[in-house]
């Protein structure tokens, strides 16, 4: 029987069982389709001893979800929603929005109240574009929509994105729901973000555009793509992850409220005994419980996510449940000293690698989140792929989830992800890039088990696989890549609209370059009639390697200067293995070869032949230099094979041939002396304006000359 058929078989199973709901001790209950049951009134005693008007005690989310002990709105109108002007209120932020000289908390989500009257509570539930966006029947999911998005007919539209600057918003063009919508907050985790706005100024302008459901791609905050962090590092990222993680889980906690209603309105027409009065099984549910996947590179930066964003909005009198076994496994030992963390790591390596490798940098985790009523649960590892799709919010590195779900022959837990948050993408590219894509092109698939699904209250367009078309992803880059763009372009498919972050000038890094280092750039030109298709970009990695073995390594052996002491850099192990097999059959120059795979004997042996000119070559891979940060002595000649995604590593690179021996600093060398030829070509566009500045790098590209040199 194929899945459809089961599905369908399934559904029908399923249409009765609403008609008599299980009782919420029963055993076995589905996971996303909460069990419900009586439960009485609370009467709460007014100030003034008039008789108050009473309040449905909140239902238990299958005896699982829902946090409870919020001290928000105990004080005069007993919870119930404050006036206009009160109210932290902001909408989406439209498209006529230009200023981007205003940071501050001016917009945040508004805060959504309860209301007794059910007119009022349903105009409320119809302006919140949570409800609309994913709703049963969204309005933008049509199928002019779909088939434009399938096409990837996406027509571009710059603009200017309030608090971050020049963006590129993409739409397909056919009908998107209201601009004047406004996605409210939940009062459970509004006090905890009120406390929080002060410290992050960017953060209620963040939670505005994250709050319009659209998908984002933001790099180069900060200054970070130059790599020249300013004084406000972290101000633009650290207000977006935190607005991030608000938002995810005020997706939660809404998605829990709406199932809980609607569950309660069923147990009330079951329990009547008019049999007519029974309604259609709501269209409120998905195949699995798991809505937010958070997709980080390591160890270190799941903790900052959990214990400084995540915890700090958990309402008053919340417990937080294996949360001691979670900080022994994501942070360091407390009897291990943090080497990144002492004041000679300050001196010794740059702030991009301390931030990235201070803590625990194992890249091999998946754990979950799961939200009761009382508390919030950290569902550690050994969990199979069962106890998480009793989880929220799953977290886990592209490694681990890959490694998990070919253990289990599933990727299940991504059938019903509607936010996805990939934060680190650079790093990531730097670990495999594959297992990135291959979640990826697994998210929002029909899953292989019904894992207890009750089929009848599923919304349609998951049965229709069309969740992809509705799923929000937001990428978070330390700069721009076409590995990334290629995700955003291909993988993000938001009809509601997705919105790319545009750096338009880069300064460069060649200033940090020493003066009167002649500096050679011979750009790899394509075929013309090729350049609009792939087979452009496979015939540039020939043309690459050709060129630096025809061309670049027979000059460098004519001169007497670059014949030794020369530093071949490569980006990749794929690079690094055919390069090592052209110096090996040819025997002109004798070399030494390390790569992040290289043991610590082996790059230090290679090193030191290096250093002391028994080899005459070194290759290093870029991968090498961003995990291990070495400080290479003994090069005057730098040839770059491509230039590095991080701009940074360019100029660190550069300043190898005046480094002296360890603790002696710098050595007197004539900076005639030293030089560096560089290959790039069109596919490089990107790496070359971070390096060269947006200005030289236009002109390079379009310049009918194929050779630039500064000095």
């Amino acid at each position: 029987m194929s899945t459809a058929q089961e599905i369908k078989l399934l559904t029908l199973l399923n249409v009765s069982a609403v008609k008599r709901p299980r009782e919420l001790d029963i055993p076995g209950g589905h996971r996303g389709s909460p069990s419900f049951s009586k439960t009485p009134s609370l009467v709460l005693e007014s100030e003034d001893g008039k008789e108050p008007k009473k309040r449905r005690k909140s239902v238990v989310f299958g005896g699982e979800v829902g946090p409870s002990g919020s001290t928000y709105g105990k004080g005069k109108g007993k919870g119930k929603a404050k006036k206009d002007d009160d109210l932290i209120a902001v909408n989406g932020v439209k498209d006529s929005e230009v200023d981007t000289s205003n940071t501050g908390n001016d917009e945040v989500f508004e805060e959504e109240g309860e209301s007794d009257d059910e007119a009022e509570s349903s105009a409320l539930a119809n302006n919140d574009l949570f409800n609309v966006h994913f709703g049963a029947a969204p309005p933008i999911l049509t199928k002019e929509g779909v088939a434009l998005a399938e096409e990837h007919k996406w027509k571009a539209e710059r603009k200017s994105l309030k608090g971050f600057g020049r963006a590129v918003e993409l739409k397909t063009g056919a009908s998107s729901t209201d601009g004047d919508l406004r996605t409210r907050i939940t009062p459970s985790i509004s006090a905890a973000l009120k406390a929080s706005s002060s410290s992050y100024p960017l953060l209620s302008t963040s939670l505005a555009h994250l709050g319009t459901y659209k998908d984002f791609y933001l790099h180069s905050l900060d200054g970070e793509a130059d790599g020249t962090e300013t004084q406000i590092l972290g101000e633009q990222k650290e207000a977006m992850r935190l607005a991030a993680v608000v938002h995810a889980l005020n997706h939660v906690l809404k998605t829990r409220r709406k199932i809980i209603r609607n569950n309660e309105k069923l147990a009330h027409a079951a329990a009547s005994d008019d049999s007519s009065s029974m309604p259609e099984p709501p269209r409120d549910q998905s195949f699995t419980r798991p809505k937010i996947l958070l997709l980080l590179p390591f160890r270190s930066l799941a903790l900052h996510y959990i214990k400084t964003h995540l915890l700090p909005l958990a309402p008053a009198g919340t417990q937080i449940e294996n949360q001691r076994p979670f900080l022994t496994s994501f942070a360091l030992p407390e009897d291990e000293e943090d080497p990144l963390a002492s004041t000679s790591a300050r001196d010794n390596y740059p702030l991009d690698h301390l931030v990235n490798f201070r803590g625990n940098s194992d890249d091999n985790f998946r754990f979950g989140i799961k939200f009761t009523r009382k508390a919030w649960r950290i569902v550690m590892p050994p969990a199979n792929e069962e106890k998480l799709l009793d989880c929220d919010i799953l977290i886990a590195s592209p490694l681990g989830f890959k490694m998990a779900a070919e253990r289990e022959d599933s990727t299940d837990l991504l059938s019903s992800i509607e936010i996805l948050i990939a934060d680190g993408l650079d790093t990531m590219a730097m670990q495999n890039w594959e297992h990135v894509q291959f979640i990826f092109n697994n998210m929002n698939k029909i899953p292989k088990s019904p894992h207890g699904c009750d089929f009848s209250r599923v919304k349609p367009w998951y049965l229709e696989s069309q969740a992809q078309y509705l799923r929000q992803t937001i990428l978070l880059s330390r700069y721009d890549t076409p590995e990334t763009r290629a995700l955003f372009n291909r993988n993000c498919q938001n009809l509601q609209g997705k919105v790319r972050l545009e750096k338009v000038d880069h300064h460069g890094v060649l200033d940090l370059v020493r003066p009167g280092v002649r500096q050679i750039f011979e750009r790899i030109d394509i075929d013309g009639s090729k350049a609009l298709n792939g087979e452009a970009a496979v015939e540039e990695v020939d043309n690459r390697v050709e060129w630096l073995t025809k061309k670049t390594i027979p000059a460098l052996l004519r001169s007497a200067i670059s014949r030794q002491n020369t530093l071949i850099i490569v980006p990749s192990y794929f690079d690094f293995v055919r390069l090592n097999n052209y110096l090996r059959k040819n025997d002109a120059a004798t070399y030494a070869a390390i790569s992040e795979y290289s043991s610590n004997s082996e790059i230090s042996k290679a090193r030191t032949l290096f250093f002391k000119g028994k080899k005459s070559f070194l290759i290093i891979t870029e991968r090498l230099h961003f995990y291990r940060r070495y400080k290479i002595r003994g090069a005057k000649t730098v040839v770059f094979y491509s230039l590095p995604d991080h701009a940074q590593f360019y100029s660190e690179f550069m300043s190898t041939p005046f480094l002296g021996s360890k603790g002696q600093g710098e050595v007197e060398v004539d900076e005639a002396e030293v030089s560096s030829r560089v290959l790039f070509s069109r596919f490089d566009a990107l790496k070359l304006e971070r390096v060269v500045g947006s200005g030289s790098a236009r002109r390079m590209l379009t310049s009918g000359e194929g050779r630039f040199e500064f000095i």
